[in-house]
């Protein structure tokens, strides 16, 4: 089959040697996307890529086109400065894409955004959209964070928000992003938080002790929302198999390992007026500690299920 032509070099891990998709290279296609998993030895990462085929997160269903995607991106303060900071032109990777809706939100001002998944179901939901609103600037690949068909140095803007917590090892997943981000780009992972999902952990227990019924202590099944949205975070909150809870202070030294400059974190630097992308110095352990603790007890993290960003440029 014919592939549009890439910004960036496809690169098979193990042969070193550039696909090119005009050509039989070996590797299979769904849906006209290129499926190019490959196994990394360890049963977690398969067991998650079953688990996403069914959660389908999150859906299409208050989403009727690109205007609707792009206004509903907007209402969100996360997504907006994102759309707004990303310079035109950029090379994005978006890793744990799932059904695609940053990826494709991001898509404008001639920026060329490569959304790798480990669920065929989600990135089929997002080819869908993307063939049905003629997107061109969206690339779609089945492909594990731990065996990267990119080359080192690639990406201008490296995106994970709420997938590497579900990984069998965060610290060596934001690596391998590193990895491919060229010195000067931006990177920004979203993760669990240790204090703030401590609420979340408490209905996790409740559920699993008292069975499903006690969903209700989670206010999102009280809202007006499609059935669809509600099945995909029960599951996604509720029977996961597997995540991780992280802290500023880990993360930051996350980012001293790989010679990432700290910029911004979003609560602990979150101010409506300030840019993501703008340098602020780091808080050290004594003030982040409070900061940090507070959190459990925060309305937006325990509605939200304790989640923070962290925001980072790799140092030329």
């Amino acid at each position: 089959m014919l592939m549009k032509k890439f910004s960036i070099k496809i690169t098979d891990p193990n042969s070193k040697k550039e696909i090119n998709f005009n050509e039989k290279t070996g590797h299979k296609f769904f849906n006209d996307i290129p499926d190019l998993f490959i196994e990394d030895g360890n049963s977690l990462t398969k067991t998650q890529s079953d688990f996403y085929n069914d959660v389908k997160f999150p859906n299409y269903d208050d989403v009727e086109d690109f205007g609707s995607l792009l206004d509903k991106s907007r209402k969100s303060i996360f997504g907006k400065k994102l759309d707004d900071e990303i310079p035109m032109g950029s090379n994005i990777l978006e890793a744990g894409c799932g059904t695609g809706q940053m990826s494709i939100a991001l898509s404008r001002y001639a920026r060329q955004v490569y959304g790798i998944d480990l669920s065929k179901g989600s990135l089929i939901e997002a080819k869908k959209f993307i063939d049905s609103n003629n997107i061109n600037s969206v690339h779609l690949f089945r492909m594990n964070i731990f065996k990267l068909f990119f080359e080192e140095n690639t990406f201008d803007i490296v995106i994970s928000n709420g997938v590497l917590h579900h990984t069998y090892d965060p610290k060596l997943a934001f690596s391998k992003l590193v990895h491919v981000l060229k010195p000067g780009g931006i990177i920004v992972i979203g993760l669990y938080h240790k204090y703030g999902r401590t609420i979340q952990k408490v209905r996790q227990n409740l559920i699993k002790i008292f069975g499903d019924n006690f969903k209700f202590l989670d206010q999102r099944f009280r809202e007006r929302i499609s059935y669809k949205k509600k099945y995909a975070w029960f599951l996604d909150q509720y029977k996961n198999p597997s995540e991780t809870t992280h802290t500023y202070s880990e993360v930051l030294n996350w980012f001293k390992d790989e010679n990432i400059e700290f910029l911004s974190s979003i609560p602990f630097d979150f101010n409506n007026e300030k840019k993501l992308f703008k340098k602020r110095k780091a808080k050290n352990n004594f003030e982040i500690f409070f900061d940090e603790i507070s959190l459990a007890l925060n309305s937006r993290q325990i509605s939200e299920g304790g989640f923070f960003v962290m925001i980072g440029r790799k140092i030329k």
